[in-house]
C-alpha cells in the first residue's frame, strides 16, 4: 500500500503552539492574581478528575466558589470539597 502525496507529518511547516506565544491579553499583566486563579484551578481539575476517575472534561468547578477550590492544593482538600 503506498502513500500518495507528501507524509503527514511533512506537509505544513513548524509553528509554535499557541500556548507558547507570548501573551497579548493586558489583563494578565494588570490582574496577576486572575492568572494565578487560573493555573491553580487546573491544578484542582486534574486532580478532581483523577479522584473521580474520569476526564478533566467532565468536572465542573462552581464559579461562585473559585475562591475556595484555588486554596485547595492536595487530593485531601480536593476530596472534603467533592464531599461538600
Amino acid at each position: 500500500a503506498q502513500r500518495r502525496g507528501r507524509s503527514h507529518f511533512g506537509s505544513r511547516p513548524l509553528q509554535p503552539r499557541a500556548s507558547q506565544l507570548p501573551s497579548q491579553h493586558p489583563a494578565s499583566e494588570s490582574a496577576p492574581e486572575s492568572a494565578c486563579a487560573d493555573m491553580s484551578m487546573t491544578l484542582q481539575k486534574r486532580l478532581a478528575a483523577e479522584i473521580k476517575k474520569c476526564g478533566r472534561g467532565r468536572i465542573w468547578l462552581d464559579p461562585n466558589e473559585a475562591n475556595e477550590i484555588s486554596m485547595a492544593n492536595s487530593r485531601f482538600n480536593i476530596r472534603k470539597l467533592i464531599k461538600d
